[in-house]
Parts: C-alpha cells; structure tokens; sequence
C-alpha cells in the first residue's frame, strides 16, 4: 500500500476546530467579567456582615513576680472554661484594650499548643503549669498563622494579651498568676 501525503489544509482547518473548541470551554468554565473578592484564605466562610466579638469582663489576671511579692500588672481577663469558648478564643478581633486579655482553662496538665487561624492582632501567648508558674511565653505570634506554638513544658491555663505585654511588663517565664 501507498502513503498518503498529509493535507495542509486539512491539518490547519483540524487546529482552527480544536483551538475553538478550547477557548468555548475556558470561556464557558471561567467568566473573565465576573468580579472576584480576594480574601485571607483562613478566614474561614466568614463574611464582612459578622459582628465583630466584643470584650466582656469575667474575672482579672494578676502577674507576680516569682517571690509572690510584688503584682508586674493586672489585667481584666474573659475565661474560655469550655471546648467552644477555647476554640473561638481572640479570633477576629481587630483589638483589645492594653490591660485585657483572655484565659484558657483547662483540665489537666498536658503539653499544649496553639495557633494563630483568624487572628487578626499578634499575641503574646503565656503558657502556665498547674502551679500557675509561667512555663513559657510565645511573644509577638503572627496573626493567622496555622503554625503551632507549643508550650514547651506542661501547661494547664494559657494567657492570652497583646503582643508586647510581657516585655512592657517585665513578665517572664518563673512569674506566677493569680486569678
């Protein structure tokens, strides 16, 4: 049997056809005049319309010095004393007022960690043994970091105030809370 030779035309018209056929689907698939809103990844299914938690008062956080003798600062604190309100912690807050912050309570003594998803304000995150001695300090935590910030050491209540707290108040690992 005998080759055909290949028809030009016939390839190009057979690219033209394909090339249509491609560029029908991108458009049918992806609308370039649609509008899209880019927002933070993490901020999961959220939208501009929900209400912003706002502060409440549940009780205060006093830093002492390891000796117990003298208070470094006092802050009104909100407890998070459930799964739910330990979940929920300081996520989308724009702010909180410099003598605030939020408490994590907790069972039992274990490693802990914790993560900075929709967070919008860096933290200063206290971890404190069943004792209440500060057992480590993650300073400064970067807002909505899925990155976890583990307690180095056994922690049963965690602290949360803003990032710079503890350096503005000599507060360190050692100190004790009361609460």
């Amino acid at each position: 049997t005998m080759k055909k030779p290949l028809n030009l035309f016939a390839v190009a018209v057979g690219l033209i056809i394909l090339t249509i056929v491609v560029l029908g689907a991108l458009l049918l698939f992806f609308n370039p005049s649609a509008k899209h809103v880019r927002r933070n990844p993490v901020m999961d299914n959220e939208t501009a319309s929900t209400p912003k938690p706002v502060f409440r008062k549940d009780g205060e956080v006093k830093f002492m010095d390891a000796g117990r003798e003298k208070i470094k600062a006092t802050i009104d604190v909100e407890v998070a004393d459930d799964e739910a309100k330990r979940t929920q912690g300081l996520m989308y807050r724009d702010s909180m007022p410099e003598l605030s912050g939020m408490i994590f309570l907790f069972d039992v003594e274990e490693p802990l960690a914790f993560w900075m998803k929709n967070t919008i304000m860096p933290l200063d995150i206290i971890y404190v043994n069943a004792d209440h001695q500060i057992v480590s300090i993650a300073r400064n935590t970067r807002p909505f970091s899925l990155e976890s910030i583990p307690s180095v050491k056994p922690a049963q209540y965690v602290v949360e105030v803003n990032a710079g707290f503890t350096q503005r108040h000599g507060i360190k690992e050692g100190d004790l809370i009361v609460f």
